[in-house]
């Protein structure tokens, strides 16, 4: 079978989105299925290279894409997925982008005029937001619609197929013991949609308190300090694994999402998460730490940080149990074979 996974950004862009398909795609060729890769050159960075990361997989960029194949799976971006796509086969609609489900995010994210969230937002995810509600008419034109399934009652269409992300449980594990030095680490965009504001003032209210903890965060000049916060600058994927494993607690505070894959590879690593509480998080089978505001995730990481200092083997038992929800619910040789049958199953269907 001949699957196109046509994404709306660049590749180079390398955001959750692109992470995802890069890893559809390994993981839909190690099962045999040719697969091809466009995307629209949106957020091209010249300076990154992800044609290594695909091995066998074509991939291409173009503004207008003409693609042969069986199936495709189209990363959903409201007025351009189909004006620029030329795809005579069955196609599924991918709700990737958050913006386009505004009611599973933080109200707060929306407050404010047009200026204001394309501040926010960025011209795209601003693009996003406004043309949500359009979006749902455009939707018909698709055969089906892929939606992760705790955002399921969120989309209405007559065809939802409702799966999972997945994770390489046997790439992203624990690799380093958890030293005596607590560190808090942020991984992610250094952007308001993200948090990270929440993050720099989680650290500040954190040693307010006395935690000795090292505050941690991607991104950034590597070296460089602020607010208490250690930069990282851009660390490579071979690395995280290391860098989760050897973190005890990731805080994930981000104002928008449909799933952070950053909550996976952390909890898999054997390091537990807190998370921002909002419905895109809400998620049946994973142990996360939900948490409202500044105030709430500062609390979770105070129990978390005397937790570890106070009682030892119940802090590791919740990095146990944090991997073992994922191994069981998320890994790839339990959610891929899903992807392979919407596959199948959409190839068979008439276009609409």
């Amino acid at each position: 079978m001949r699957v196109a996974l046509i994404h709306n950004h660049s590749l180079t862009y390398m955001g959750g989105g692109e992470t995802f398909i890069l890893r559809l795609a390994g993981a839909l060729s190690r099962r045999g299925l040719k697969v091809s890769v466009h995307s629209l050159p949106i957020g091209r960075r010249d300076n990154v290279d992800v044609r290594g990361l695909l091995g066998p997989v074509d991939y291409s960029e173009g503004l207008t894409l003409e693609v042969d194949v069986d199936v495709a799976y189209v990363t959903y971006f409201p007025m351009a997925s189909l004006a620029l796509l030329r795809v005579k086969a069955p196609k599924v609609a991918a709700i990737h982008s958050p913006l386009l489900l505004p009611e599973a995010q933080d109200p707060e994210l929306f407050k404010g005029g047009p200026v204001t969230l394309l501040e926010r937002l960025g011209a795209w995810g601003a693009h996003s937001y406004y043309l949500h509600r359009a979006a749902r008419l455009e939707l018909r034109r698709f055969d089906a619609v892929h939606v992760y399934p705790h955002l399921a009652g969120f989309v209405r269409y007559r065809r939802v197929y409702a799966l999972p992300p997945f994770l390489d449980v046997n790439r992203w594990r624990p690799t380093r013991e958890k030293d005596e030095e607590f560190k808090v680490l942020f991984v992610g965009r250094r952007a308001y949609e993200k948090g990270f504001d929440v993050f720099l003032a989680v650290a500040r209210e954190a040693r307010r308190l006395g935690l000795k903890a090292r505050f941690l965060a991607t991104g950034g000049g590597k070296g460089e300090v602020i607010d208490g916060v250690e930069s990282l600058g851009f660390v490579p994927e071979d690395e995280l694994v290391n860098l989760y494993s050897s973190a005890h607690v990731v805080i994930y505070p981000t104002r928008a999402d449909t799933f952070g894959l950053v909550m996976l590879e952390a909890l898999a690593s054997g390091t537990p998460v807190i998370a921002s509480d909002i419905p895109s998080h809400r998620l049946p089978g994973l142990p996360l730490f939900l948490a409202r505001g500044v105030d709430g995730k500062l609390r979770q990481l105070v129990s978390l940080y005397s937790m570890f200092y106070s009682d030892r083997e119940r802090y590791l038992e919740l990095c146990r149990r944090g991997r073992e929800a994922v191994v069981k619910g998320y890994s790839e040789d339990v959610v891929v074979p899903q992807y392979v049958r919407m596959f199948k199953e959409v190839a068979g269907s008439p276009s609409p």
